[in-house]
């Protein structure tokens, strides 16, 4: 991936963050998703100024996978998985939900976060 695209990835993501954040629903909100890949915000609106930002990782349906090999899907699986570490040095809290089926990453928030935390928020 360019570093343009990227970059132009790590934009889209804060504008959905911030337009989440700024819209006056309460819950959880959808702010990115691949087939691999969810990236929510969950408003309190109790507390205008605190929200958390969970990464939900699990395996795609079939439909997603199409014909790939095992091995291919066990290598992107083990990238999905360095990248939810990888998150882990940005104080999220790693856990798994369920039976093992959704893999998470979550960080509680009380302000906007800086570009790099955007950035690292890009799946891979």
């Amino acid at each position: 991936m360019s570093i343009f695209v990227k970059y132009m990835m790590t934009v889209k993501l804060k504008d959905e963050y911030l337009r989440a954040t700024s819209s006056s629903s309460e819950g959880t909100i959808l702010i990115h998703k691949t087939p691999w890949v969810r990236i929510l915000l969950d408003r309190d609106m109790q507390d205008t100024g605190i929200c958390s930002i969970e990464v939900e990782l699990s395996l795609p349906d079939s439909a997603a996978m199409g014909e790939s090999a095992s091995s291919d899907i066990i290598d992107q699986f083990s990238k999905h998985l360095e990248y939810l570490q990888k998150l882990r040095n940005f104080g999220f809290e790693l856990s798994i939900i369920g039976s093992g089926c959704i893999y998470c990453a979550s960080k509680v928030i009380q302000e906007t976060p800086k570009d790099n935390l955007f950035s690292a928020l890009l799946p891979p």
